[in-house]
């Protein structure tokens, strides 16, 4: 991989006709529960060992190019950070998770977001991209990232012991989410990685043809079986945040607290995607009426009033206190400077009092 990509972004929503929103030019794009997005692109790297990518190739420096003269000139672009061959996946605040074409394995999984396409898309104002830096970032809690070997296990041998490389045959989709399959050696893998009812937990099912016995072996997440048998195998993994990402970093030079201030920072960072202004259910709570009311909390027994203090809390530490109703872990605390805190508490306020 050079810093001169030719990236290839292949964006599929599936099922088109039955998505709950068609994709826009909007840089927070945001999947379904049951209808996910794929994403088959470069994917960010939130600090993965080197042992994991046995079969990648190496990046090297590349000559600088000057498109006016038609020539490559004095200089070096390094190494832009990213993934290939990799395949992002989200189901909406449930779960997102990045699969490796090339080691056919999960290498990580977060909740609470997806990938903010600003460095590849631009600014949708402005339609331009950011130079020599492709890759989207990450929004959301990370809370599985793979390490060693990979962990599934055939007849009591890591894939990574095989003596040929797997390889990637492609996927299919059951009941709308893909079913990745690979072969390693005489076997056939099918592997599929869905969301969990429980937070910060995912569901990762195998088969294997011809049959095998099937373990899955790491010391990143707590295991759970749920099914066990010779060539299935059904499992859970859940772990606790590992770290928080709020996508890629904006200096939007906010110098005063105003609500039109507010309403840059809830479009910047994509706050629509999970609260409606206008009182419609989404993944999160609405804004609409929300300064000012009486909130139920999970855990609770008397509602809270939603005041500047319990704005600002719910803000930089969503889950201090979950919404009765809401899962926890599907908002990612953000770090903002004091007069963007207090913006988006007036832009909340506004909203209460139909500005």
């Amino acid at each position: 991989m050079t810093t001169r990509l030719r990236l290839l972004l292949t964006l599929i929503l599936l099922p088109p006709l039955l998505s709950a929103a068609p994709l826009t030019y909007d840089n927070n794009p945001l999947g379904d529960y049951d209808f996910p997005l794929v994403f088959r692109t470069y994917m960010p790297d939130p600090g993965l060992d080197d042992a994991i990518f046995a079969h990648h190739g190496r990046s090297a420096n590349s000559p600088k190019y000057n498109p006016s003269q038609g020539k490559d000139v004095s200089g070096e672009f390094k190494p832009v950070d990213g993934i290939p061959a990799a395949i992002g996946v989200n189901h909406g605040p449930a779960l997102s998770y990045c699969f490796d074409t090339t080691e056919c394995r999960l290498l990580y999984a977060w909740q609470g977001g997806f990938l903010d396409m600003y460095p590849y898309w631009g600014d949708p104002s402005r339609g331009n991209r950011l130079s020599n830096n492709y890759v989207p970032h990450l929004v959301g809690s990370l809370f599985y990232k793979t390490s060693g070997q990979h962990p599934l296990h055939l007849d009591g041998k890591s894939i990574s012991a095989a003596d040929t490389a797997p390889k990637f045959l492609g996927y299919s989709l059951l009941e709308h989410s893909p079913t990745f399959r690979y072969k390693v050696g005489p076997h056939t893998i099918t592997a599929r990685i869905l969301p969990s009812e429980d937070p910060l937990t995912l569901q990762a099912e195998f088969t294997c043809e011809p049959m095998a016995k099937l373990a899955y072996q790491t010391n990143d997440a707590k295991i759970t079986v749920t099914h066990d048998e010779p060539g299935n195998l059904v499992l859970l993994l859940s772990h606790q945040v590992i770290e928080n990402f709020q996508g890629f970093p904006r200096n939007l030079n906010i110098k005063e607290a105003t609500v039109a201030n507010g309403q840059l920072l809830f479009e910047t960072y994509g706050c629509m995607i999970c609260h409606s202004l206008d009182g419609s259910a989404s993944h999160g709570p609405t804004f609409a009426k929300l300064y000012g009311s009486q909130r139920k909390i999970t855990g609770l027994d008397k509602p809270l009033l939603a005041d500047d203090a319990y704005l600002l809390e719910s803000i930089k530490d969503p889950n201090a206190k979950t919404v009765d109703g809401f899962p926890p872990n599907y908002m990612p605390p953000f770090v903002l400077k004091d007069l963007e805190y207090q913006s988006l508490v007036l832009f909340i306020q506004s909203l209460e009092k139909g500005e």
